[in-house]
């Protein structure tokens, strides 16, 4: 079966999650993905996760760079650079989230790159985006769910700021990178034409809170926090999650009346009708309840009468979910370096140019010698690249 992207080449000079998992997406998808890496591996490699590598390599970089191709090079050298550029000439799309101006100092900016190849696809990820007050400032998930207030409106009342347990802005970010791309080919499809697009994580992070800032800037509400822990400033009671005897549940926006009747909790009733108002108390009502239940005989009867309602796993507990496995969503594979490990699959399902995990994440440069030879190197050129320490290659 045809791939959606096959005849799509992309340069991918990216690191971290920004980029990294939005090259990924696409290369599932059929593109040809040339990550092009440093000497020795993109940093991320070693990147710990929890204090730990997973048989020498960070889980992070195993989680975001499958049916990829390494390449390393010295992109300090003019040879490297110069190895970088007919990488480029006969690429569709180049994707760099280095910070503003570093590419333009390995001689690979935008204007460079069009010389090279006028009808390129240029991507470049960053905190703040390429200009600003802020353009010389890191960026980063953190950093960003604080000024944008994602972290200001997560938790009780009496919490400190929370940010999210997941790296969210990154990864919205990454999918905005992998938007754009497939934006930027339709249009190129359409009139021949190549263009520079701009992702980053300051205006990521405002986009997907586009709801709950829409409500606070447009409305009079005053935005706070639950006391008792309502997981949304802008939601009603009983929207969180509650303890039981034996782990938590998730009850969403369930009418208070329902609850009351399901549960045989007539002290709910009086709340009907002022749910927001009122949402600290109805937590705690319905909470000193569900404390006294089982999980799954809670979660039966709740689901029994139509409400909103599942179980908190932790990831070990979401990869034995009969859904999650009917989904195939958490997938093991063998890698040559790290052995046997466990990842996530692919999330988006087509009929007829389904996505496909064709290789795990590459050792660093593993395809470098490939990559020259389609390049139209000679063998003593590669080999001379080689002793320069312009590439280097992992087997």
């Amino acid at each position: 079966m045809k791939s959606a992207l096959e005849d799509v080449k992309i340069a991918d000079f990216t690191q971290m999650m920004q980029g990294p998992w939005a090259t990924q997406k696409l290369a599932e998808m059929g593109a040809d993905v040339i990550k092009i890496e440093r000497i020795g591996g993109e940093w991320e490699r070693t990147l710990e996760a929890g204090g730990e590598l997973y048989e020498g390599t960070s889980p992070f970089f195993l989680a975001m760079n499958r049916n990829k191709r390494s390449i390393t090079l010295d992109l300090k050298s003019e040879e490297g650079q110069e190895v970088a550029l007919d990488i480029i000439r006969e690429s569709d799309v180049l994707v760099e989230n280095f910070r503003p101006g570093v590419m333009e100092k390995f001689g690979l900016g935008y204007d460079d790159v069009c010389e090279a190849n006028p009808e390129i696809i240029y991507v470049s990820g960053s905190g703040f985006g390429s200009s600003g007050p802020y353009v010389d400032r890191p960026g980063q998930d953190l950093l960003l769910q604080a000024m944008t207030g994602l972290a200001n409106q997560t938790g009780r009342r009496d919490d400190p700021p929370t940010p999210a347990g997941s790296a969210v802005v990154d990864e919205h970010s990454a999918m905005l990178i992998a938007f754009s791309i497939l934006v930027a080919l339709y249009h190129k499809q359409r009139t021949g034409e190549g263009q520079r697009a701009e992702v980053n994580l300051m205006n990521s992070a405002i986009d997907f809170q586009c709801q709950e800032i829409t409500a606070a800037l447009s409305t009079d509400m005053e935005v706070n926090r639950s006391e008792a822990g309502i997981s949304s400033p802008f939601n009603s009671g009983p929207y969180g999650i509650y303890e039981t005897a034996d782990g938590h549940v998730a009850i969403a926006m369930a009418p208070v009346d329902v609850l009351a009747d399901t549960l045989g909790l007539e002290e709910l009733q009086q709340y009907d009708g002022t749910e927001f108002e009122d949402r600290d108390e109805i937590k705690r009502v319905l909470e000193a309840y569900t404390r006294e239940c089982e999980t799954e005989s809670l979660l039966t009867r709740l689901l029994d009468a139509d409400v909103w309602a599942s179980k908190v796993n932790d990831f070990h507990e979401m990869a034995e979910d009969p859904q999650v496995q009917h989904n195939d969503m958490v997938r093991t594979f063998e890698h040559p370096e790290v052995g046997e490990y466990t990842t996530t699959g692919i999330p988006v399902t087509l009929s007829e140019t389904p996505g496909e995990i064709t290789s795990q994440p590459p050792m660093p440069g593993e395809h470098t010698d490939e990559v020259l030879g389609e390049l139209d190197y000679s063998d003593e050129q590669i080999r001379k690249l080689h002793e320069n320490d312009v590439v280097s290659r992992t087997d």
